[in-house]
């Protein structure tokens, strides 16, 4: 009754601004409230967060566990992927295939779903103990047939308990890395089963917590789990040039929701020809190769880094390093200090403040497509050499002294020869 009620009021663009600034209101309000208070209890705790600190109470915690990490060459790396192969999530597996064999563990082809975990009822925390038990005994089998050099996990509190991920670390003596692309948003939440959703509750259980927010690593800390700072990356397999002809002038790819329609509309006003790919705006879904193609066809690639409701609070997104990964049109997104510490802003991408420099830059953009064509092969030369996924997985297999960190990442599109293809 009530989402109902939402889809006839969002017919109308006034009530739907004004219903998202109210929802950003109180998502900022909640956002400052808990970093506030994790700064605070850092400071008491004389916690800060030191990447070089940090690897080594990891390397610490696996020796307290008497775990000696078997020296690997590319290739020969097996990992145990706990990637449901949902959304854009099977993205992350070929560069982990090119580390060496895949073991999958994805519980949506077992016939689990993550809104049913999102319930967060009864029936939730019996399937979520069911399907860990199942994560466990899948990897338990893995482990007798080849050893597991580390599990990788992406997924939060909502669908891995910390029972399965001690029984990995403590019993089996594996290491378990855990990332997380959106802490600022899914932190926390209510109590189920012992432990509440997001990363709070899992992240000490965890020997990485890998967090692309540098603003979590307090909170990590807080916890009493071991963070390393790093952002999204991209499968350079995918996104890459194509020869295609730019009759795009600007794209946005993603949903309409949140904040979106109404930066859309604004753009429309100023006269902007913007045209929108995703669910909500009367167009469907993209494949992730009709993705590659839209990025191609666009002089001006157009991102909005805010969160939902929020154009005031950013974080980084996958299409940060995917657009600048395909070497298509040039990047435009919302200012992101993180996401500066990755790109040359000016010369790589472009970033906007608001709305009014967005206009601004776009405009300027489609005047100089030349400039922009030359500003895409630069950003998309820095991804090669510093952002595909790859590069992510061997900084984290070298904290873990698993891999040597003198080892070098590979051309986009090379794969090892002990590469058998599907996971075992």
């Amino acid at each position: 009754m009530l989402e109902g009620i939402k889809k006839i009021l969002f017919r109308v663009p006034a009530l739907q601004e004004a219903y998202t600034r109210l929802r950003a209101r109180d998502f900022e309000r909640t956002y400052a409230t808990r970093r506030d208070d994790y700064a605070r209890r850092a400071a008491d705790r004389g916690l800060e967060y030191r990447e070089a600190d940090t690897i080594a109470a990891i390397r610490e915690r696996l020796a307290r566990r008497r775990h000696a990490p078997q020296r690997r060459r590319p290739g020969e790396v097996h990992t145990f992927a706990f990637v449901p192969r949902i959304s854009w999530h099977a993205s992350l597996l070929p560069d982990l295939r090119e580390l060496g064999p895949v073991t999958e563990f994805d519980y949506a082809a077992l016939g689990y779903d993550w809104f049913e975990f999102y319930r967060q009822d009864a029936r939730a925390a019996r399937r979520r103990r069911e399907m860990n038990a199942r994560a466990l005994a899948a990897l338990q089998d893995a482990q007798a047939k080849r050893h597991i050099d580390w599990m990788f996990v992406y997924a939060s509190g909502l669908e891995v308990h910390v029972d399965f991920l001690r029984a990995v670390t403590e019993e089996l003596g594996i290491p378990v890395v855990n990332m997380c692309l959106d802490d600022k948003q899914s932190w926390t939440g209510p109590m189920l089963d012992g432990q509440r959703p997001g990363q709070v509750d899992i992240g000490p259980a965890c020997d990485v917590s890998w967090t692309s927010a540098r603003v979590a690593c307090e909170w990590y800390l807080v916890e009493g789990a071991r963070p390393i700072c790093l952002p999204e990356g991209y499968d350079a397999s995918l996104f890459r040039p194509l020869d295609l002809a730019r009759d795009i002038p600007v794209s946005f790819i993603g949903g309409a929701y949140g904040f979106r329609p109404s930066v859309v509309r604004h753009l429309s006003r100023r006269g902007v020809p913007l045209q929108v790919f995703g669910e909500g705006w009367h167009t469907r879904s993209l494949t992730p190769e009709e993705q590659v193609g839209v990025i191609n066809r666009s002089v001006v690639n157009l991102g909005m880094g805010g969160i939902v409701n929020s154009e005031s609070i950013t974080n980084l997104k996958g299409r940060d390093f995917e657009i600048p990964g395909t070497g298509g049109g040039v990047y435009l997104t919302s200012f992101n200090p993180d996401l500066a510490q990755h790109f040359d802003v000016g010369r790589e991408i472009l970033c906007y403040r608001n709305r009014e420099e967005m206009v601004e830059l776009i405009r300027h953009t489609l005047k100089h497509p030349e400039d922009s064509r030359e500003m895409a092969r630069r950003a998309r030369e820095r991804s090669l050499r510093e952002h595909r996924w790859l590069h992510r997985y061997r900084r984290v297999l070298e904290i873990l002294g698993i891999l040597d960190g003198e080892t070098r990442a590979p051309a986009a599109g090379r794969r090892p020869a002990a590469e058998s293809g599907r996971p075992s």
